[in-house]
């Protein structure tokens, strides 16, 4: 017997509404018990994994000298507890280890060796599942019906630090996109579908589960103005997951991080239509919550234009682009209709 599943995965590159993360310095791993040993180990893997979540690679611990970090990672601690977790039907215990680590800490280990960071505000994903199992006929799929591959998706995704949704998969859902479109893999029906949750880009990923359990299939994407492919083989469809979103995850932080420098460059920033002090204050906001800020000051204000000084770390192109990522500001464009050389923007409100 031969099933088939297929995965959509929303992302947007364009006009990305961009949520901010917490727990980047947290991770959370099952250990055997609390001895000496596991407690250790524990606190290894969760390091890895907060590197991992920082970075947005999933490899970071692969390159040259990093895993003498793992070694040091006790002295990076700033709490750590036990909690009962749920192992699933494989799992040798139930028993998870917490860790958080110093934030300043890890940020001046990341400085000091040139790491790159994937920031904060990062785009929200939603996933639709369709499948096929060659008995039911197709159907969408959430974590009522495939609770165990849900919840595998669900740490995948909390471990790399990146936020999505499920589908509602209610009525509206069915009336903006059948099973069939879905299956047809018919783009329009689903950016249609995917307007709802605020998404602007699509992964189709495709598999096949044969009778043995193995898993084989294709995933396409199209973010932004890039496309892409691959073919991916794996002996689960857990497994087939991994081996599809790690190197999609991989690919997508890479346009986003930026290596944090010591020695901050200035600029100044003009936003316009700031009207109001309350939009005067949030723009200021917007601003701090941006990692490659590293200082401003208000040098002018002139009707509803902001001059401001900005102290950033990484490139100005990096700033820019978090600039729009943040939903807030939209690049001003000169009078000819192209974009401005200046760094000017428009305040958007909410």
């Amino acid at each position: 017997m031969k099933r088939t599943l297929i995965l959509v995965f929303t992302l947007f590159c364009t006009s990305i509404a961009a949520k901010e993360v917490s727990g980047l310095y947290t991770g959370l791993v099952l250990v055997a018990d609390q001895s000496e040993q596991s407690r250790r180990e524990g606190v290894r893997e969760t390091f890895a994994q907060v590197l991992v979540k920082l970075t947005g690679n999933s490899a970071i611990m692969m390159q040259p000298g990093m895993q003498q970090f793992l070694v040091d990672a006790e002295k990076y601690i700033a709490g750590i507890g036990y909690q009962t977790l749920s192992g699933g039907p494989n799992a040798a215990s139930n028993l998870g280890l917490q860790v958080s680590f110093s934030a300043s800490a890890v940020d001046q280990l990341v400085r000091s060796v040139n790491l790159p960071v994937l920031p904060s505000q990062r785009p929200e994903l939603l996933i639709w599942v369709v499948q096929d199992d060659g008995i039911s006929g197709r159907q969408f799929v959430g974590r009522h019906t495939q609770p165990q591959l849900s919840e595998h998706l669900r740490q995948l995704m909390e471990n790399r630090g990146m936020p999505y949704r499920e589908p509602e998969l209610d009525f509206e859902d069915q009336l903006s996109l059948s099973v069939n479109e879905a299956w047809g893999l018919q783009e329009a029906a689903i950016d249609g579908a995917s307007q709802r949750y605020g998404v602007d880009g699509w992964v189709l990923l495709r598999l096949f589960t044969t009778a043995t359990g193995e898993s084989r299939g294709t995933w396409v994407y199209h973010v932004g103005d890039k496309r892409g492919f691959n073919d991916v083989h794996a002996d689960s469809p857990q497994l087939f997951v991994d081996l599809s979103m790690n190197p999609l995850l991989d690919e997508l932080a890479a346009h986003y991080t930026y290596i944090p420098q010591e020695d901050s460059s200035d600029l100044l920033l003009q936003i316009n239509q700031v009207r109001t002090y309350a939009a005067y204050q949030e723009v200021l906001a917007q601003l701090h919550k941006l990692e490659l800020v590293a200082g401003l000051n208000v040098s002018a204000v002139d009707g509803d234009r902001l001059s401001i000084r900005l102290e950033i770390e990484g490139d100005r192109a990096l700033f820019e682009a978090a600039m729009v990522r943040s939903g807030r500001f939209r690049k001003q464009a000169s009078e000819n209709g192209y974009l401005s050389d200046n760094l000017e923007f428009d305040w958007i409100s909410p």
